[in-house]
């Protein structure tokens, strides 16, 4: 029961059970909630109640705090209050509530490399179904898979490339399986034509490699150091000289319009910097200042660009819940930070290492895309999920040395 929840829960929230309503549906601009996304919204909020409450039998194994997160997904309900579009940020702030107390029942039922055994196989699973509808059900433009655009579809694949990566390193005796889902994930992410998603793949690669080295120690903790200093230039070099770069591989310096947004969306979150709008308040049909944005976003040749987000995770931050919800956020992403890494220094160093990619990961896909905003986006899951991992690791360890402590040596 426990792993059938589990499995439902995980492709809800990386919405890949949308493709349903698709199906039946279809898709048309302004198109809302149908019953099935209903049904499946509602069954959602009860496989994370049934989690939550499996965790609570489990409470004594391991502690770790859920008070950060509960605050985090609190604070976005919270923002109805002054939000201009209250409906809408009470709807989206349920949903991002429960998918915090479902992911809590996540940690505490779950061991970490079986959950990421598990993360793997539904992103490698969400690969094949994408492969089957392009060659069965061909349709023209871009490769969305199963998923509503190429961009989600490209973020699953990087996950599913980030969690097989994590079991290959771990599961030494089955190393093909976790080959083949490297290998799937990373052919479809590619397909996506998602410039992020490819992008944070090949750096997840890229820190696989210095990770491997930095946890066997000695020179090769040495090694990986000096490769990991290198690569710094080498990025201020591509920040320095991106416009040219991305017009060499045939990419839109501007992000396909979205660095012309930002000024814009910088001007709007001036007027509210403290509190902000609301979470998914500014981007409503209610509010006239987004409409002025959509206005002043037109192109060159008169077309209205619609946005139905900042496509930058610090701007639509500051825009959905202002400087104060915005800095808690950050504080738990460093503090995730640290965690991982004195789990890569300590008692779980593959786990850190994994939870150290993907906060990068989530750097890399934030300064084009929103992240850990969204109810149905991978990266919020995992984000506190891989928390949850290493605190529970620290726990543990901590655990261990005080009762090595209150054990009396042998003579």
């Amino acid at each position: 029961m426990l792993y059938a929840v589990s499995v439902f829960f995980l492709l809800q929230s990386m919405s890949a059970l949308g493709f349903i309503d698709l199906a039946i549906y279809g898709s048309w601009y302004g198109k809302t909630g149908t019953k099935i996304t209903q049904t499946m919204n509602s069954l959602g909020l009860l496989a994370a109640l049934f989690l939550f409450w499996s965790s609570t039998r489990t409470t004594g194994i391991a502690r770790f705090n859920r008070v950060l997160p509960l605050t985090a997904a609190s604070l976005l309900l919270i923002s109805i209050l002054w939000s201009v579009d209250p409906r809408t940020t009470f709807t989206q702030g349920i949903q991002y509530f429960f998918l915090v107390l479902g992911t809590v029942g996540l940690g505490e039922a779950w061991d970490s490399d079986a959950a990421m055994d598990l993360m793997a196989l539904l992103c490698g699973l969400s690969a094949v179904a994408s492969l089957v509808q392009f060659f069965i059900f061909p349709a023209p433009g871009e490769f969305p898979g199963i998923f509503s655009g190429k961009n989600a579809l490209g973020q699953v694949m990087a996950v599913g490339v980030l969690a097989a990566l994590h079991a290959a390193r771990v599961r030494r005796g089955r190393p093909f399986r976790y080959i083949c889902l490297i290998a799937l994930c990373t052919i479809v992410g590619f397909m996506s034509k998602s410039g992020t998603a490819i992008l944070t793949i090949v750096s997840f690669f890229g820190f696989d490699i210095l990770g491997r080295l930095y946890l066997r120690g000695g020179n090769s903790r040495i090694t990986s150091i000096c490769l990991a200093i290198c690569i710094i230039p080498i990025a201020i070099i591509f920040c320095m000289n991106e416009d040219s770069i991305l017009d060499f591989f045939g990419k839109d310096p501007t992000l396909t319009g979205r660095t012309m947004l930002w000024p814009l969306v910088v001007d709007q979150i001036s007027e509210k910097p403290i509190l902000g709008w609301g979470f998914y308040g500014f981007w409503s049909a209610l509010n006239p200042a987004a409409s002025q944005v959509f206005e002043a976003a037109k192109g060159p040749t008169g077309y209205l660009m619609i946005w139905a987000n900042s496509h930058n995770t610090m701007l639509e931050f500051l825009l959905a819940i202002g400087f104060l919800g915005t800095s808690f956020f950050i504080f738990l992403w460093v503090r995730n930070l640290v965690m991982a890494v004195k789990c890569m220094n300590g008692p779980a160093g593959q786990i850190g290492l994994s939870s150290v990619m993907l906060l990068i990961g989530i750097l890399l896909v934030g300064t084009s895309e929103v992240v850990l905003l969204s109810p149905g986006q991978i990266w919020t899951n995992l984000f506190f999920l891989m928390g949850f991992f290493c605190e529970k690791k620290l726990w543990l360890a901590r655990k261990a040395r005080q009762w090595e402590g209150r054990v009396p040596a042998r003579r």
